[in-house]
């Protein structure tokens, strides 16, 4: 079934094309009748409309090159072709717009920018919707139209004149792109439709203007370029929407990190909480036993229940440390840094007591912060672990781990050997590890200080190991 409306479309673009070679007159050759002369107003609203479309490109070029999102540079350069192609039909057809755009062979350039919109626009449409080979009839259909247009491109070169685009109106490509991907594509977004209904308004145009519809009925308005600058418009739209989709898809792709990172170490955490309760639990049933051949003596049973109501609210205690750190709340607060680095400490603190590392905690300076304690928690855990495991990997004797706390930084430094240098750029990166771990911890923590905290996490090495400084220079509540 899908094969057959794909033929049926083709067979389309085929009696279409056929047509055209048997009812336009004089089809590769140089048409320099004036069509149109517009008035001020008609000028002014074509010149503003090459105002929306110019700005659409520089727009859409200046995020390629912050982001290099290949979206952007297709639209970009797709926008320029629209302007070229605009400005050469003007100074062919268009008075007094033929003045101000004067081209020598316009003819040319005209059939060029027209290639050039069907290329560009194509590659758009391939990283704006995410076509890859396992799409195979999409893929194919922009592999076609890519070497028509290469084609095409290169008879212009030869001849003066294209070939391909004259018989095959640039619409009939994207127009059959189009239908396809909303027919096959199963995952459509607003942004989708936005970009979709926005190139149909553009197709159903350009239709109009080839068959000449517009001269016939004597209609004497920049339609094309009006349809052009509201395609920039209606895509910019969906761009933007697009960008919001992945950022949110970005943030919750975070959290699912943090949450795997957490994840990973607590079969360690039960092992820390299980040491920690074996003690008082054995403790608690040596009072009990006490308890039992003294009841006679008050004195005694009173100090022994003190005692063991200590140890239970110690136990109690434990439970809420590691309760609290591991819940996936996101709610944001002011806390004070140093108390959240202690909180890190009271839970990383066994596990390195345990493989004899020492761990210091030192403040010159207390701060607050905005935003997520847990979080902030989280990072200072994953270094001080890094550490930890560093150490024992190099199997570094008298092991220790120094937090520093000063006005609006933290710096974790410890004796581990340090890391290498032409490695000390890539830990950061996610899924990189040198130490046969999951390579998310120190990614998680980079990237909850630079997003939610505003801040920055870089790494060097000191005289005996490696150091983390994490700077919150510019951090506002939000």
């Amino acid at each position: 079934m899908r094969n057959k409306i794909l033929q049926i479309k083709l067979l389309f673009i085929g009696l279409f094309s056929l047509l055209v070679l048997l009812t336009k007159d004089n089809i590769f050759g140089i048409d320099n009748k004036i069509y149109s002369h517009y008035s001020p107003l008609k000028t002014f609203i074509a010149t503003l409309c090459f105002g929306i479309i110019l700005s659409a490109s520089i727009y859409n070029l200046v995020l390629y090159i912050y982001n290099l999102d290949k979206r952007h540079l297709y639209y970009a350069l797709g926008q320029f072709s629209v302007l070229v192609f605009l400005a050469a039909l003007d100074s062919i057809h268009i008075v007094p717009l033929n003045e101000i755009f004067s081209f020598p062979h316009a003819h040319t350039i005209l059939d060029l920018s027209h290639i050039t919109i069907l290329l560009f626009s194509v590659l758009f449409i391939k990283y704006f919707l995410g076509i890859t080979k396992e799409q195979r009839e999409l893929y194919m259909i922009i592999e076609v139209i890519k070497c028509l247009s290469f084609l095409d491109l290169l008879l212009t070169l030869t001849l003066s004149h294209s070939v391909i685009t004259r018989v095959i109106p640039v619409f009939l490509p994207v127009w059959l792109l189009l239908t396809e991907a909303n027919r096959l594509l199963k995952e459509k977004d607003r942004s989708f439709y936005f970009f979709y209904y926005g190139w149909n308004m553009v197709i159903i145009m350009g239709i109009i203007v080839y068959t000449d519809i517009t001269v016939y009925l004597g209609l004497n308005f920049p339609f094309l370029h009006v349809t052009f600058a509201l395609e920039s418009l209606i895509l910019s739209l969906a761009i933007a929407y697009k960008m919001k989709v992945l950022e949110d898809e970005r943030v919750k792709q975070q959290s699912l990190l943090l949450q795997q990172s957490r994840l990973a170490s607590m079969g360690e955490m039960i092992s820390i909480i299980a040491h920690q309760w074996r003690q008082p639990l054995t403790h608690l049933s040596y009072l009990f036993m006490n308890m039992k051949k003294r009841l006679e003596d008050k004195a005694f049973l009173t100090q022994k229940l003190q005692e063991g109501k200590a140890q239970i609210e110690y136990m109690s205690q434990t439970i809420e440390n590691f309760s609290n750190f591991y819940n996936p709340s996101k709610e944001k607060e002011e806390f004070s840094v140093e108390e959240a680095c202690n909180r890190a400490v009271s839970i990383a603190k066994p596990a390195l007591t345990r493989a004899a590392i020492g761990l210091e905690l030192s403040t010159k300076g207390d701060f607050t912060l905005y935003g997520n304690k847990n979080e902030f928690e989280q990072v200072i855990l994953n270094i001080i672990n890094n550490a930890k495991d560093i150490i024992l990997q190099r199997g570094v004797k008298n092991g220790n781990i120094e937090i520093n706390i000063d006005k609006n930084s933290v710096t974790i430094t410890d004796n581990g050997g340090g890391i290498k240098e032409k490695k000390i750029n890539q830990i950061f990166e996610p899924y990189y590890s040198t130490k046969n771990g999951d390579g998310i911890g120190l990614y998680i923590s980079k990237t909850i200080i630079e997003k939610e905290f505003n801040g920055s996490l870089i790494a060097k090495n000191s005289n005996e190991g490696a150091t983390f400084i994490i700077n919150f220079q510019s951090h506002k509540k939000e």
